[in-house]
């Protein structure tokens, strides 16, 4: 596109003036310009997040495990994909008799954690001694006020949801759950406007007891690690240092085979079908030469024999820090 010269847009110029030149818009095919607030704080956000999901399999996985630890019941907790909502959608959801957590993230802010009530019953019965017992889900809309034990005991049991969310969001942020105070009405139970949007994460309760533990966080909590939780979940690095070393005292304890090649010959197959019981067999190699030491059929070290207490043995003299061509199978051990 060429730019107008001097004389052009002097001409230009006096042709407006004069009313020469059609100054009405050309009709857009876009459609009607919608007006957009910049102070509005609703996000819109599209696109499922793999690695947030991997985040709360994990959190269901050591949930689960920790809470039939201290119940001595049968438990399996799993978690469903997490759903993006406002924060007063998921007030809807805490009424009464709905016991919910305020938990504090560190410098992310603070989270709510809903417990069913029927589910919330049964787990402080099994964590105080009563493992039989399965109270139904309350249907009753008047608000439950906890003891200040039931209050001690729920805390230990919810510390093992701050625990594991801090070890399976170590690789993505620096998160640091820990429950601040038990609300058993939900308008005491405010952590941001009403319309900031919020991750909903579920985990489903199953097997002696039923019922689900919901966990709601403020989007912009985790906005600056968006685009980790939309991208495919990373293989976590960490591990955990005690499987590690209960992994590495195992590996210790495998048994295996160590052999030493001597020497070999070759001979044609006629002779071979000549050796008899007494025959004496010249290998190529010397006391002076140095044998290779097999592990497991593979040459890892190499030595030179020798007698020790009228033992025969072998001398380590080095380590081979890569296998010698593996063109085919090692000959057998003399």
């Amino acid at each position: 596109m060429a730019t107008l010269n001097t004389d052009e847009v002097n001409a230009l110029m006096e042709a407006i003036k004069e009313g020469r030149v059609d100054q009405t818009p050309a009709p857009s095919s876009k459609g009607q310009v919608s007006p957009y607030d910049l102070t509005n704080r609703d996000r819109i956000i599209r696109g499922q997040m793999p690695t947030l999901d991997a985040i709360n399999e994990q959190i269901a996985s050591m949930l689960g495990t920790g809470l039939a630890g201290r119940t001595r019941l049968n438990l399996k907790v799993t978690s469903t994909p997490a759903t993006l909502i406002k924060l007063m959608d998921f007030n809807a959801l805490l009424a009464p008799p709905a016991i919910v957590g305020v938990m504090s993230l560190g410098q992310a802010g603070l989270a709510l954690a809903a417990m069913e009530p029927g589910l919330c019953d049964t787990l402080l019965a099994a964590a105080l001694g009563d493992r039989k017992a399965r109270v139904e889900e309350a249907t009753s809309d008047v608000r439950r006020e906890l003891t200040s034990v039931e209050r001690m005991v729920l805390k230990r049991l919810l510390s093992l949801l701050t625990d594991a969310m801090a070890r399976a969001w170590a690789l993505v942020m620096p998160l640091k759950p820990e429950l601040l105070r038990f609300e058993s009405d939900p308008r005491l139970a405010i952590i941001g406007p009403p319309n900031e949007a919020a991750i909903l994460s579920t985990f489903e309760v199953s097997g002696a007891m039923t019922g689900r533990i919901q966990l709601a966080i403020p989007f912009a909590a985790v906005e600056s690690v968006k685009k980790l939780l939309s991208s495919p979940p990373r293989v976590n690095s960490g591990g955990d240092s005690r499987f590690t070393s209960r992994l590495a005292d195992e590996l210790a304890q495998v048994p295996l085979e160590i052999a030493v090649l001597l020497g070999q010959t070759t001979m044609a197959l006629r002779k071979v079908l000549e050796l008899e019981p007494g025959d004496v067999l010249t290998l190529g190699t010397d006391e002076a030469s140095s044998v290779p030491v097999l592990i497991e059929g593979k040459p890892k070290m190499t030595g030179h024999p020798h007698v020790v207490g009228g033992s025969h043995a072998v001398v380590l003299e080095t380590v081979l820090t890569k296998d010698p061509s593996d063109t085919g199978d090692v000959p057998a051990a003399a």
